[in-house]
């Protein structure tokens, strides 16, 4: 049995360098296909924040519009007991 270290330093075989290249090849197009389908998913979770931004601006919002209208009827002459 030969040395690990002998073992390293040889090119590959005639047999596994194919693999290898074959190996290459798929890395060259499935990196960059599950870089691609990350895209949709950073647009969704962008998305979503947005949404909850956006729904609690609303809530707040809404409050605000109720406290005023609030504060209009308690002013207004016209709703005075």
């Amino acid at each position: 049995m030969a040395p690990i270290q002998s073992l390293r330093s040889s090119p590959p075989s005639a047999l596994v360098a194919p693999i290898l290249g074959l190996a290459a090849v798929g890395a060259m197009v499935v990196v960059p296909l599950v870089a691609l389908a990350a895209i949709p998913v950073l647009l969704a979770v962008v998305m979503a924040a947005g949404g909850l931004l956006a729904l609690g601006l609303s809530v707040w919002a809404l409050i605000e519009g109720l406290a005023a209208f609030e504060r209009w009827l308690e002013n207004d002459p016209r709703f005075q007991r």
